[in-house]
């Protein structure tokens, strides 16, 4: 008997008077959604990254097209086809909403209106090809709705 009341008393000497099972267990149960939330938050900044510098190098070739123009030979539906072939990311990859926009500017950033009812590409030196990129982004938890990117270079003339 007398050994049977001695195992309690020095199991409480060991943890200072009181019981500390299940003590593990609860905070891992608060700091549990804190390292979830920044897992997830780093996959989803590290996605929106990912996409803008894919939409960047993107807009960069549409807009070399676009500068290169009529002199060299391309047309706008060629700066759109480049442009949209650029995105080399394989959850860009034919994905039927993105949206390319080509047009040629000013030193201002005033659109030049094109000669004709295709819109054309840079015929003049003193103009600039632009070249407007955006995609619809599917967040995990947080992030914009589109991402989009817009490149500008001087025409070759």
């Amino acid at each position: 008997m007398v050994i049977a009341q001695q195992l309690p008393q020095t199991s409480r000497r060991r943890h200072g008077g009181h019981l500390d099972r299940g003590a593990a267990a609860v905070e891992m149960a608060f700091v549990m959604p804190l390292l979830i939330a920044m897992i997830v938050g780093i996959i989803d900044f590290s996605r929106i990254f990912n996409g803008e510098i894919q939409l960047s190098q993107a807009a960069r070739e549409g807009a070399r097209i676009a500068a290169l123009g009529t002199p060299g030979g391309f047309t706008w539906d060629e700066a759109v086809t480049r442009t949209i072939s650029a995105l080399t990311d394989p959850a860009f990859q034919g994905n039927a909403t993105t949206t390319v926009t080509v047009r040629v500017v000013d030193v201002y950033g005033n659109v030049v209106p094109a000669g004709s009812a295709i819109q054309a590409v840079c015929a003049d030196a003193t103009n600039y090809g632009q070249v407007t990129v955006s995609i619809p982004y599917e967040k995990i938890w947080w992030g914009p709705a589109t991402l989009s990117q817009k490149a500008v270079m001087k025409c070759a003339g």
